[in-house]
C-alpha cells in the first residue's frame, strides 16, 4: 500500500481481490494483519491459570482451533497427560464458568481459561 496510488489499490481490489491492505509506514491495518494471520493459520489464544491463583490473562498459550485439553498438557510438560486429574475450565467451551471437566478430549474455544489438576 505505501508504493502503490489510489488506481493502482482500485485495480488491485478488484482484480486480486486482497483480504488487506497494509501500510508499514503509515502503521494502517497492522492489527487487522494480525488479526487475519491468527485466523488463516487457525490459531487461538488460551490462558493457563494455576491453582488459588488469578489467571495469566497477558500472556496467552497459542494453540491450534480445535486443540484439546490432551494437546494443552503435552505442550506444558511430557508426563501431564498421565498425571492429568481434571481441569477447571472457565470460558465458552463449557457450560458454567470453573466447570470441572475429566476428559481429556474437551474440546478448547478462544480464550478460556485452563487450571489444571494433576495427581
Amino acid at each position: 500500500m505505501d508504493l502503490a496510488d489510489e488506481k493502482q489499490i482500485t485495480l488491485i481490489r478488484e482484480k486480486i481481490k486482497p483480504d488487506i491492505f497494509v501500510s508499514a509506514e503509515l502503521g494502517i491495518h497492522i492489527e487487522e494483519l494480525k488479526e487475519k494471520i491468527f485466523e488463516k493459520l487457525q490459531l487461538m489464544p488460551v490462558y493457563l491459570k494455576e491453582v488459588g491463583k488469578k489467571a495469566d490473562l497477558n500472556v496467552p498459550m497459542i494453540v491450534k482451533q480445535r486443540s484439546t485439553l490432551r494437546d494443552v498438557c503435552e505442550r506444558l510438560h511430557r508426563d501431564f497427560v498421565t498425571k492429568f486429574k481434571f481441569a477447571r475450565l472457565w470460558g465458552t467451551s463449557v457450560k458454567f464458568d470453573g466447570q470441572i471437566i475429566r476428559k481429556l478430549e474437551h474440546v478448547l474455544k478462544k480464550e478460556d481459561v485452563v487450571e489444571l489438576h494433576l495427581r
